[in-house]
């Protein structure tokens, strides 16, 4: 028979596991993903016709607008990770900014934006300056 640290025993049940696999019936990228297009969509409508963003490449499925440099090298990425419609009118989204370079395999910078103003302009200006 065995002694048993009961202090111990506790403190592991409490403790978090963490895992790299998927929990069943927690795929959160399916939450909302229809609001989700069409917000991505009704914000990009607004923009369609800036020069900058014309040159782009965008996937509606996957909410990404995508930019390439002239030489291929960089990438510039603008993702709606997250939306959450609630109630009284407010939508909550998340988009991320990043640049991303090809040759050396890296994220140049990354940033996130809770407003889908300020994020779509900061994206169209990074390429204005870009190219």
């Amino acid at each position: 028979m065995s002694v048993i640290n009961f202090q111990e025993y506790k403190a592991r049940l409490e403790k978090p596991n963490y895992t790299s696999e998927p929990k069943p019936g927690r795929n959160l990228y399916k939450k909302n993903l229809i609001e989700k297009r069409m917000f991505f969509d009704k914000n990009m409508r607004d923009y369609i016709n800036n020069p900058y963003i014309e040159k782009c490449k965008f996937s509606l499925n996957e909410c990404i607008v995508k930019f390439s440099s002239r030489d291929l090298q960089t990438d510039f990425l603008l993702i709606l990770q997250d939306y959450s419609p609630e109630e009284f009118d407010s939508n909550f989204a998340t988009w991320e900014f990043c640049i991303y370079n090809i040759s050396n395999e890296e994220y140049i910078d990354s940033r996130f934006f809770t407003s889908s103003e300020m994020a779509i302009k900061y994206f169209i200006s990074k390429i204005k300056y870009s190219i």
